[in-house]
């Protein structure tokens, strides 16, 4: 017999020494070969917006999340469709053809249904070949990173040539707009990225990690099949934490994400660095996921990257969730025109930037109409 839990029990926190290492590898003859990031066209500026506070706390709040404004996605629009947005351009930009991609994956937490896999509809939206492989992978903040590493998988071990790698989130629609603990920074985005099989190309070094003790943290608490729907899993009210939700909008602990990230995080990400034997001083930019400014540039100043390598979106994006670290690099990239071969590391990852002449054609950004 499995114990019967009660809602909310977890087991408790491990440890960071006690925490295993999924895995860790180099994958080589791999380029990504393009990315792109689409953003829809409504703005929330913080400002203007969320009518119950006093501008005082609005500027406050700005000053901690440094989220300026954020992009909001209109109800008809789903992550899928900025994602497919995404697609279309970096096929038009690359002259690839939809035929030659041999594998999409879908990394969301917000799909367009329950099932079908919103992967199999963009096969068929993208007119991708009936042989391609589709599948989803339901991740956030960590999604790019494992995404890109299930890409590079394929591609090193299963023959295949092309892949389509799609990250978009509309988390907006999962916030309460008087929650102020997640109204202020998340946004929309979808992104897209395609990475090949080249001869020669750099070495991208990845490791992987997962500690699921902590699930409650960040989760949408009910409106699955662990919890299903009611009246009152939907009913909105004043949390113990002080926010307005229900139980099927997003809850976050701030400060336990927090300490997690300053800790945990950087402890993993600098014994990356030292066992890859990868210099600050030498690495030219570091993309971290977009949770909070606060919280970024303290991991920066624990890895002693100066403000100028930080590239930064949740400004005028938010935290867009598995996107946030493509959508950075392509709004980074479109803005500023780089020369020569540049190291990109972001969170437990490391690729080098070729630099071509053409940047500005493959790592671009877009707003959707």
């Amino acid at each position: 017999m499995f114990p019967k839990l009660k809602w909310g029990t977890y087991f408790p926190r491990i440890p960071y020494e006690q925490v295993t290492i999924v895995s860790k590898s180099i994958f080589t003859n791999i380029k990504i070969k393009g990315i792109a990031g689409v953003v829809p066209k409504d703005k929330v500026v913080n400002l203007e917006a969320h009518a119950h506070l006093t501008e005082v706390e609005k500027k406050k709040a700005i000053k901690l999340t440094g989220v300026h404004e954020y992009r909001k996605a209109s109800p008809e629009v789903c992550a899928s469709d900025l994602c497919q947005h995404a697609s279309e351009i970096l096929f038009e930009h690359l002259n690839i053809s939809p035929s030659t991609i041999d594998a999409i994956l879908f990394v969301s937490q917000t799909p367009d249904y329950r099932l079908p896999s919103t992967s199999c509809l963009l096969q068929h939206k993208l007119s991708c070949h009936s042989n391609t492989l589709a599948f989803d992978m339901n991740l956030g903040c960590s999604g790019f990173i494992y995404g890109l590493y299930t890409a590079c998988s394929f591609l090193q071990g299963a023959g295949l040539n092309r892949i389509l790698l799609l990250c978009g989130d509309t988390q907006t629609k999962l916030c309460h707009s008087e929650d102020k603990n997640v109204s202020f920074i998340l946004g929309d985005a979808g992104t897209a990225t395609i990475i090949d099989i080249e001869k020669n190309a750099s070495d991208i070094k990845m490791e992987l990690m997962t500690d699921g003790s902590r699930y409650n943290k960040l989760m949408v608490p009910a409106g699955g099949f662990r919890t299903p729907s009611t009246v009152h899993t939907r009913m909105i009210k004043k949390q113990s934490d002080g926010g307005i939700r229900s139980q099927e909008h997003i809850s976050m602990d701030g400060m336990e994400i927090f300490n997690f990230s300053v800790t945990d995080v950087v402890k993993s990400i600098r014994n990356f660095m030292n066992d890859e034997n990868i210099d600050e001083h030498k690495t030219d930019y570091l993309i971290l996921h977009q949770a909070n400014k606060f919280m970024t540039d303290k991991i920066a100043r624990k890895l002693k990257f100066s403000s100028g390598k930080v590239p930064y979106s949740l400004n005028v994006f938010g935290n867009t969730s598995c996107a946030s670290i493509p959508i950075t690099i392509a709004h980074h990239f479109s803005q500023h025109k780089i020369s020569g071969k540049k190291t990109v590391f972001f969170q437990d990852s490391e690729w080098d930037c070729p630099g071509e002449s053409s940047i500005l054609y493959w790592i671009i950004l877009f707003v959707h109409q």
